[in-house]
């Protein structure tokens, strides 16, 4: 081989590499369907999902939903490989009520809350990412999913 065959392999490498890689939003994306997956099994439905990027300045998101009282809820939350540490927060439980709160968290950078509000209502959600990766920031997904 000659220099100039290494180099345009070399450039056709980089490319198939570039064109072949996911993102994190997509590896965040595959992760929820997974997830999804196995709660549809369980009797739980998809209701909504968000996905923002969060950074320094922007490390707090409140969401406003409404819930129905009956309903067994899930909130997942699921950051991507630059958010290190997550949290999630419902508000409204004091004004609203709820029972059989329980929260998992599996990973730093995931969150899941299952309740049954006493109340249907309007709940104030709050997600905040606590730290980052050296990125300074990334993309967290919010799913609310209910049976």
């Amino acid at each position: 081989m000659n220099i100039k065959s290494i180099i345009v392999f070399g450039v056709v490498l980089f490319a198939a590499s570039q064109l072949f890689a996911q993102s994190s939003i997509d590896v965040l994306q595959k992760s929820n369907a997974s997830y999804l997956e196995g709660m549809e099994k369980q009797g739980y439905e998809f209701r909504s999902q968000i996905v923002t990027e969060f950074n320094a300045e922007n490390a707090e998101q409140n969401v406003n939903i409404r819930l129905k009282e009956g309903f067994t809820y899930q909130l997942v939350a699921m950051g991507d490989a630059d958010v290190t540490v997550l949290g999630v927060e419902v508000k409204s439980f004091k004004k609203l009520g709820s029972s059989n709160l329980e929260s998992e968290k599996p990973a730093d950078n995931q969150e899941y809350l299952t309740f049954v509000p006493e109340k249907s209502g309007k709940y104030k959600i709050s997600l905040n990412v606590k730290d980052f990766s050296s990125a300074g920031k990334g993309f967290v997904s919010f799913m609310v999913l209910r049976k």
